[in-house]
């Protein structure tokens, strides 16, 4: 049988629910709930999944939630699922039966890729079909946000928008067109303005790709700046923190929730960011700092938020964010559907097997 080692991250554990025979008899029920949403069938397609991958169904499936106990697990690994414990010179020479690693990512600075190639051990990359979905909900708020789309809709005759606020009438049809008779001002082009990533990792290239296919300028910033090959594939530019709000039309935030970004975005990015920014927030609620976000939509200098992740889960019905009409907020669901998980659990499975089989 087989022996994972693997990064104890809140998806990549679903390998233990799997392919461990011994897995936890409770955690194998929480994650058929949670599949069941989308995949009330998720016993029968982890059979399945079993069935079809031999090489590794059954394997034993070793949880480890920090550097230290990665390294001390790898005495027996024949293979390793990381997201980003650093997997180096060290690491290897603590693995003698490592056949083959699995980042959980497509940034592959946490692995060492000259070592591994030294000692013939495969080290593959992944493209998660979540962060495909995420970044599309990222996209599709920023876009709602910016055509009004959610503010407005079904508002179609001239009583109902003006009861919300906008002078809807008329134009003088014998000199003028009449569109956008309902007078809404604001809406704003993607063609041309400047979209500002926190964070160009996996999800957040996604959302650079397509801003450039709508002609955007894209900026970025994160703790480390990109290779320059990497910013020309992503027409992307390197700027701090604060210039990157002084200068975006809107921002989108991708980066983890950890000690040093905990309140990244505070009142001196939002007080000083270039008036109307429209900001969106798929990553973690208290990456910006909530009192710092209110004060900025109630002065007008943001103009529009959109949320999928949120200060508490699930949420109040006095939540502060709800009487702003320009805030869009969704219940926690960019991940999409759960079958996009099981695409991505399955995929690695079959390049664990793989790597296995080879050796």
């Amino acid at each position: 049988m087989p022996t994972l080692v693997i990064q104890n991250d809140h998806i990549i554990r679903a390998l233990s629910v799997i392919l461990d025979p011994d897995c936890d008899a409770e955690r194998i029920t929480a994650f058929a709930d949670y599949y069941s949403v989308d995949m009330p069938e998720f016993p029968e397609w982890c059979e399945q999944i079993r069935k079809k991958y031999p090489a590794v169904a059954p394997s034993r499936v070793i949880l480890t939630n920090s550097q230290e106990e990665f390294q001390q697990a790898l005495q027996d690994a024949d293979a390793v699922v990381v997201e980003d414990f650093i997997v180096g010179v060290e690491e290897l020479s603590l693995a003698p039966k490592l056949k083959f690693i699995q980042n959980f990512r497509t940034d592959m600075r946490n692995i060492d890729q000259a070592a591994c190639s030294a000692k013939n051990i495969p080290a593959l990359p992944f493209h998660r079909t979540v962060n495909v979905a995420v970044g599309e909900h990222a996209f599709s708020l920023m876009m709602a946000l910016a055509k009004k789309t959610v503010e407005t809709n079904k508002l179609l005759t001239i009583e109902s928008l003006k009861a919300e606020g906008w002078p809807a009438r008329e134009y003088d049809r014998r000199h003028t067109a009449n569109s956008n008779w309902a007078r809404i001002s604001g809406v704003k082009n993607m063609f041309g303005s400047t979209l500002g990533i926190v964070g160009l990792g996996s999800v957040g290239r996604y959302v650079a790709n397509w801003a450039n296919a709508f002609d955007m300028e894209v900026i970025y910033t994160q703790r480390n700046q990109l290779a320059s090959d990497l910013e020309t594939q992503f027409k992307a530019r390197f700027v701090t923190l604060d210039e990157l709000f002084q200068t975006s039309d809107f921002v989108s935030i991708h980066v983890p929730l950890n000690d040093s970004t905990k309140g990244l975005i505070g009142s001196q990015q939002l007080e000083s960011a270039k008036p109307g920014i429209i900001i969106v927030n798929i990553a973690r609620a208290d990456i910006i700092q909530k009192e710092a976000l209110l004060a900025a939509l109630e002065t007008g200098r943001v103009g529009g938020v959109g949320m999928d992740v949120h200060y508490k889960e699930p949420g109040d019905a006095d939540d502060p964010f709800l009487p702003y009409k320009k805030v869009v907020m969704s219940p926690h669901i960019a991940i999409g559907s759960r079958i996009n998980g099981a695409v991505d659990m399955e995929s690695m499975i079959k390049n664990i097997s793989e790597g296995i089989d080879l050796k």
